[in-house]
């Protein structure tokens, strides 16, 4: 009994280790070389030689157009030998297809897109350039596979908006198309991932990729789970129809500001003891001062105990649980209050709604009501906050996002910013990175940075800048990187009876709306980090003479990709625009890295003398910071795929349902 070809590609095979030692050099080297030898101006000629070659499509009937395509899907189907050489014909029809379904004829610079996700390749266009397009172009030769092609957005909305836009343009070419959100029964899934083509989250699509693991009992093999479920074992089957290609849109977020974040299927279980302690640790924290009983070293976000912190503690220990008597059990579920204490912060790391915790993602500044800390960190922050503790939850089943997206036969993926992650996409995805120029030259302004000593010095500034604009007409773009600074921002933009709009992980669901709005007259707009990723800003009536869209940052990022990024919202398609950074030392950035240096001293001081090139010297910083960061997270993430793949090693007697 042999199960069917479709059936076989629900069950997926593990992706192979990541290389390492000389391997991993020689890896490592093999990117640079294609990097090099890849030519984006052989590129740029074919697809001008096929926009040029599609006008010869516009005379001919919507039928026979429809049936030309039909043949390429044959074609395409087989992928037979020379299936290659059919490119050129096809993406030309499908840029007439595209004409005729949404009123879009792809330009030059999207065909280079579309052709390099064919090919794996992960695509650096700027904001404003048609990535929706691009992606829907390399899709269709991937839906013509006959296997499924899954789009991956930032968000349920653009998911659905997407898939509405361009269903005509799919169905015309043979294709059948659907989105998944968040709230669908797995009958409706099921069906939907049937398609062609699904436009979906990665949240909901590694979901249910662990629920299908968990149905399945851990048997991976597809031959095995057809007998077993033929054998009166039949029950649920899975959603999922195989992971065969993705077309990851915001590349950048999802596979590297996400890549190690864990998504997890839980349940929630009893845990007396674990409530009573975790209540009684807070207790006893608040006995405990910050320099005399502990110190925090906030570079690596750590916390250890003084002397005299440990002969409190000591005294205090049998208000704790018998079970917490032990000094290891004791000093680990205070040192989570303490850190709980210290580096969790209301409106940045979590809010509170309805009465409950709900967290922060750190780098896109949006919520995430089905996450939930674990090994009682949550039930501290909510005993901190005054609220009923919630059951901790027992893990049934985990994956991080960077392990989920190397099962994929042929990963793609488009992004505004890779620059200083184009080794890491290599070495841990296999992916190579291309730069599509832009349509249009770009028409943006950088001012110089505006560097002050302290925070109320640089938004006292700000304001002033933003006041100024305002009455000038040009609309305004701020970012933030949290909620509590931008509803801080929003005060005292109140205080001087401006009106705005606020966008962050509160308003999220109303993101698209405000963010499109930024570009009419005289708005002023408020947004956290990455928020509106995915929606164009278009200027308003008059605002080009103007001077566009002008883009201010509050403060730097972690990753200064994150910083591009949202300057990038400003001068698309070659309008104009403009953008500023105001940076101040006692920025969270430069407080992490530099706190209780001398030199941030000095340049207090050279700041307020106003000496020559000191900006110059805290921009540079700032950069020595960013880039440390970014090292420290990829280390990160590199560690914990070690971690996955030596648990696969290890735990292989078990077989291969273990290898999640």
């Amino acid at each position: 009994m042999i199960p069917s070809k479709e059936y076989q590609q629900s069950f997926i095979p593990t992706p192979d280790r990541v290389p390492s030692g000389v391997s991993g050099f020689m890896h490592w080297m093999s990117g640079k070389v294609q990097r090099i030898t890849f030519s984006t101006e052989r590129l740029r000629k074919e697809a001008i030689e096929i926009h040029g070659a599609s006008e010869q499509f516009r005379s001919i009937s919507e039928t026979e157009l429809h049936d030309r395509l039909m043949v390429f899907q044959e074609h395409f189907r087989r992928r037979g030998r020379g299936h290659k050489t059919h490119i050129p014909e096809s993406m030309a029809l499908l840029v007439e297809a595209s004409q005729r379904m949404l009123g879009m004829r792809p330009y030059p610079e999207q065909i280079m897109g579309a052709i390099s996700l064919m090919n794996g390749t992960l695509v650096e266009m700027q904001t404003g350039e048609g990535k929706t397009l691009v992606a829907a172009l390399g899709a269709v030769f991937f839906g013509w596979s006959g296997k499924p092609c899954h789009v991956i957005t930032v968000n349920d909305y653009l998911a659905d908006r997407d898939y509405a836009k361009l269903e005509p343009f799919y169905r015309f070419c043979g294709l059948s198309v659907a989105c998944v959100t968040a709230g669908l029964e797995r009958d409706e899934r099921r069906k939907r991932y049937a398609s062609s083509v699904v436009y979906v989250t990665a949240k909901e699509l590694v979901a249910d990729f662990l629920k299908d693991r968990l149905l399945m009992h851990g048997v991976t093999d597809p031959s095995r789970y057809y007998i077993s479920e033929h054998q009166g074992n039949e029950g649920d089957s899975p959603v999922l129809n195989g992971l065969s290609a993705a077309v990851v849109d915001e590349a950048d977020s999802v596979l590297v500001d996400d890549a190690a974040t864990p998504l997890i299927i839980s349940r929630s279980v009893k845990n007396r003891p674990l409530l009573n302690a975790c209540s009684e640790s807070v207790h006893l924290a608040s006995h405990l001062r910050r320099d005399d009983h502990y110190v925090v070293e906030e570079r690596f976000k750590r916390i250890e105990f003084t002397p005299a912190g440990i002969e409190m503690i000591a005294q205090k220990r049998q208000s704790l649980p018998l079970f917490w008597h032990s000094s290891s059990r004791r000093d680990e579920l205070l040192l989570l209050t303490l850190a709980a204490r210290e580096f969790f912060v209301r409106g940045k790391d979590y809010v509170i709604q309805d009465g409950k915790v709900v967290l922060i993602d750190e780098f896109t500044g949006r919520l995430m009501p089905d996450r939930k800390w674990r090994q009682g960190t949550q039930q501290i922050v909510e005993t901190l906050e005054g609220l009923e503790m919630t059951d901790p939850v027992e893990v049934a089943a985990r994956i991080s996002f960077q392990r989920f997206f190397r099962f994929f036969e042929t990963l793609s993926g488009m992004t505004g910013t890779v620059k200083g992650v184009s080794s890491e996409l290599w070495h841990i995805y296999g992916l190579r990175c291309v730069r599509i120029p832009t349509h249009r030259p770009s028409r943006r302004k950088r001012h110089g940075p505006r560097v002050f000593s302290e925070k109320s010095m640089k938004y006292k500034a700000l304001l002033a800048e933003i006041e100024a604009l305002h009455r000038e007409g040009q609309p305004v773009l701020v970012g933030t990187r949290s909620v509590r600074e931008s509803e801080s921002l929003a005060e005292r933009l109140q205080e001087k009876s401006l009106s705005f709009q606020l966008l962050n992980a509160v308003y999220h669901d109303e993101e698209a709306a405000i963010i499109a709005c930024a570009g009419q007259r005289c708005t002023i707009t408020i947004a956290t980090n990455m928020a509106g990723r995915g929606t164009d800003i278009i200027l308003g009536e008059g605002v080009s003479e103007s001077g566009g869209l002008h883009v201010i940052l509050t403060e730097p990022n972690e990753a200064e990709r994150i910083d591009r990024q949202f300057f990038g919202r400003c001068a698309r398609q070659g309008d104009p625009g403009s953008v500023r950074a105001y940076v101040a030392l006692d920025d969270v950035l430069i407080e992490r890295f530099f706190s209780g240096s001398r030199l941030l001293g000095f340049l207090t001081y050279a700041l307020s003398s106003n000496v020559p090139g000191v900006e110059k010297l805290v921009i540079f910083l700032v950069t020595v910071a960013q880039k440390t960061a970014q090292g420290m997270a990829y280390q990160q993430r590199l560690a914990l795929l070690r971690q996955d793949e030596h648990v696969d090693q290890v735990m292989s007697f078990a077989g291969a349902g273990t290898k999640f």
